[in-house]
């Protein structure tokens, strides 16, 4: 039997597969595992500088696996805790995560493409918040979704569990494509953009983001201050920040996925 989740590196970029396609790549106790594990792998990977999340077959992903909990057989306090940390894992990921929406997303796997940077889908994917349907609601990736889209519009779509089709969804996709060899080559493009770019900036960059964007409104400004300075310091005292910046000054292109290397074996 095919792994649930498959892994492939190349040019410095790790592609992540939901590899259950008759299932509709639906998560299960062992995806979960996998995913973890794969990525905890890929953070220590220096030669890992892009991660690619996509689905096997007609799906992206059509969240958790129902059947896995009609069966009985799920441990509810642990499955909660599982798949807790997968959504919190991609979202905190200290490496750019690239959405390659091939197909559908339902429930869980519209959760997952909240937690990633920047998202590509075929122009005839939809998703659909469809849990209601099933007397369940998505409780785990609520908490991705409601600061993305707002209040209003995430109550609209979890209560009706409606389909979104491209077009409306435009505002949280950073490109949609015609076919699947464009799907392919704008995955390729921006990878290529990531690439370019100094690898603990980009950590840094997520995670000034996530400082600014996250708590209560009535914390965020001190917290965003002492967040912006913090960033700032070390950004500027930083050997990456010197190597691009002498890259500049003498007209060289930087190759960061060289000095990347070259300063993990220090």
């Amino acid at each position: 039997m095919s792994e649930e989740v498959l892994l492939s590196i190349e040019n410095h970029v790790a592609t992540l597969t939901l590899n259950r396609p008759n299932k509709g790549n639906a998560l299960t106790a062992t995806m979960n595992g996998l995913l973890l594990s794969y990525l905890d792998q890929l953070e220590k990977d220096v030669e890992v500088r892009v991660v690619v999340l996509t689905g096997a077959g007609k799906f992206f992903c059509t969240g958790m696996d129902l059947s896995m909990a009609a069966s009985g057989d799920n441990d509810v306090d642990a499955s909660f805790v599982k798949g807790s940390q997968v959504f919190e894992r991609l979202f905190r990921f200290p490496k750019p995560v690239i959405a390659r929406i091939n197909g559908p997303c339902l429930g869980g796997g519209v959760g997952l493409v909240f937690t990633t940077d920047i998202r590509i889908a075929d122009q005839n994917v939809y998703f659909a918040l469809t849990e209601v349907k099933r007397g369940i609601i998505p409780a785990i990736i609520s908490q991705y979704i409601v600061p993305e889209l707002g209040p209003q519009r995430t109550r609209e779509y979890m209560l009706t569990g409606r389909r979104v089709n491209t077009v409306e969804a435009a505002s949280f996709l950073s490109k949609v494509t015609t076919n699947v060899q464009e799907l392919d080559e704008q995955v390729k493009a921006y990878s290529e953009m990531l690439l370019e770019s100094a690898p603990g900036a980009m950590t840094d960059i997520k995670r000034l983001v996530d400082t600014i964007s996250s708590g209560a409104e009535s914390e965020r400004a001190p917290r965003v201050k002492e967040g912006v300075k913090t960033a700032y310091l070390k950004m500027m005292q930083s050997e990456e920040a010197a190597y691009g910046i002498m890259s500049f000054v003498t007209k060289k292109k930087p190759d960061w996925s060289s000095f990347a290397k070259d300063n993990a074996k220090l």
